[in-house]
């Protein structure tokens, strides 16, 4: 090898090391460790069905200084939350262990049916009086009205701002059968449908279970009030 060649070999050797010490001295960015967290918080959103998934991430510290990973970087989530606040575990298993904290929130859009109108305690809830809106939400929408038909002709257990997302627990059916009144009663059995007339012997709403007499026989039976004020006998 001549002498110009071995200049080369080890300039070419030198570069090369400069270049690995430079990679091991550089370590692993904040900015890849938050965006590890914000893909696995999006993704996890994603899979239980929520749409236009935003995820804002608390700033890491830019003085944090750790050892570049050799290994895809793994994500844990602290709990089964997929919306609101978060915080999951960024961690790093090769050449040198470590784990880093990362929290922040986790919004998505949804369609929902709201209040367009003010609406008082007592109310009757009527198509018009609601609106579909796409929201951004930040909590699972366990108890809430999802559909118009849960909404329209129910009663407001308490006054209403507009603009409300509708919680099962704001509404209520409302009274159709008072007490005394004569309610039609409707048997079926075996493929075959019996009408009769009946003393309703308290107030009943859509759904309620509602103990009425049977005027032709006199006997006290229960039935299941329904949506259009008779009573069903099973």
């Amino acid at each position: 090898m001549t002498s110009r060649m071995k200049k080369y070999a080890t300039a070419i050797v030198s570069l090369s090391l400069t270049l690995m010490t430079s990679a091991v001295l550089a370590g692993q960015s904040v900015s890849s460790i938050a965006a590890a967290a914000a893909l696995h918080a999006e993704a996890r959103a994603l899979e239980q069905g929520y749409s236009g998934v935003a995820v804002d991430l608390r700033p890491l510290d830019s003085r944090i200084q750790l050892d570049a990973c050799a290994t895809p970087l793994q994500v844990m989530a602290a709990s089964d939350r997929a919306l609101g606040p978060v915080s999951m575990s960024v961690s790093c298993g090769h050449p040198n262990k470590w784990r880093v904290q990362v929290r922040g929130s986790v919004s998505a859009m949804a369609e929902l049916p709201v209040l367009a109108l003010p609406v008082n305690r007592g109310d009757v809830i009527g198509l018009g009086d609601i609106e579909i809106r796409q929201q951004r939400i930040t909590r699972d929408l366990v108890g809430y009205l999802s559909t118009e038909q849960d909404i329209v002709g129910q009663e407001a257990r308490k006054n209403l701002a507009v603009g409300s997302k509708l919680r099962k627990s704001d509404l209520v059916s409302p009274q159709i059968i008072d007490r005394g009144q004569t309610v039609a009663l409707i048997a079926q059995s075996s493929g075959l449908v019996v009408n009769m007339q009946g003393k309703a012997l308290s107030n009943g709403a859509a759904g309620d279970r509602l103990m009425v007499k049977n005027l032709s026989s006199g006997r006290r039976i229960e039935g299941l009030v329904q949506r259009n004020g008779t009573v069903l006998i099973q």
